[in-house]
C-alpha cells in the first residue's frame, strides 16, 4: 500500500460497515459500529451537471428541510441535471429522517478546493450523513477503536484509513449519540491534490424541532 488510503473493498470489522443495500444501513444502530456506508452508483446526469457548474467557484448552501420538503439549492444554476441532484438529496434526506424519526433535516451543500477538516476528529453531533458528489470522498480510520486522546500521534495520523467513493452515503456516529461516550466516528476531510478540482459535499444532520 503506497498511501494511508487503501482500496475500496468489502470488510466486516466490528467498528464500521460498508453495505450494499439501504436496509443494511440499520447496522449503524449496533453499539460498536461507528461508521456505516452504502456504496451506490451515482446518476451520471448529476455528475455531468456538477462538472458543468464547477467553474462557478466555491459554494455554501444551508437549508432546513421538513418531511416532504425538497431542497431548493437556489445558488445552483437551473440547467439539465439539477432536478436529478435535488431528487437524490430528497432520497438521502428521507433515509436519514426515516432512520432517526427526526422532524427535520439540516442541509449543507458545499463546493471547496481545500480540505475543510483535514485532521482526524469526531463530530459533536448524534449522527451525520455525508455524500461526496465530486472530488475525493470523506476518509475514516480503519481502526475506530483508537483512543481519541492519541489522534495527533504520527503513527495514528498516518495510519490505514478508508475513503468514500463518489455518491457513497456515509453515516457517522458523533460524540452525542446516546451511550456513545468516549467514541464516535473518527474521520477527516481528504486532501485535494493539484488537478483534482473542487470537492462537492452534501452534509445532512437530523433535527428535532419543537
Amino acid at each position: 500500500m503506497t498511501s494511508a488510503v487503501s482500496a475500496v473493498i468489502d470488510r466486516d470489522p466490528a467498528s464500521w460497515r460498508r453495505v450494499s443495500t439501504i436496509a443494511d444501513l440499520a447496522w449503524i444502530f449496533e453499539p460498536g459500529v461507528q461508521v456505516c456506508s452504502w456504496q451506490r452508483a451515482i446518476d451520471p446526469r448529476i455528475t455531468a451537471y456538477l462538472d458543468g457548474v464547477a467553474g462557478l467557484g466555491t459554494l455554501q448552501v444551508l437549508e432546513t428541510l421538513k418531511p416532504g420538503e425538497r431542497a431548493r439549492l437556489a445558488d445552483l444554476p437551473v440547467e439539465q441535471g439539477r432536478e436529478h441532484l435535488i431528487d437524490d438529496v430528497a432520497l438521502l434526506s428521507t433515509i436519514l429522517a426515516d432512520l432517526l424519526d427526526c422532524s427535520a433535516v439540516g442541509l449543507r451543500c458545499t463546493r471547496v478546493e481545500h480540505a475543510m477538516c483535514p485532521v482526524w476528529h469526531v463530530d459533536r453531533v448524534p449522527l451525520r450523513l455525508l455524500c461526496t458528489y465530486g472530488g475525493p470522498g470523506t476518509e475514516w480510520l480503519d481502526d475506530q477503536g483508537v483512543d481519541h486522546a492519541e489522534l495527533k500521534r504520527p503513527a495514528i495520523a498516518e495510519g490505514a484509513c478508508r475513503r468514500a467513493v463518489a455518491g457513497e452515503l456515509v453515516l457517522l456516529k458523533g460524540a452525542l449519540w446516546q451511550d456513545n461516550d468516549g467514541f464516535g466516528a473518527i474521520h477527516r476531510s481528504p486532501a485535494i491534490a493539484a488537478g483534482e478540482g473542487r470537492r462537492t459535499l452534501l452534509t445532512l444532520d437530523p433535527l428535532w424541532l419543537g
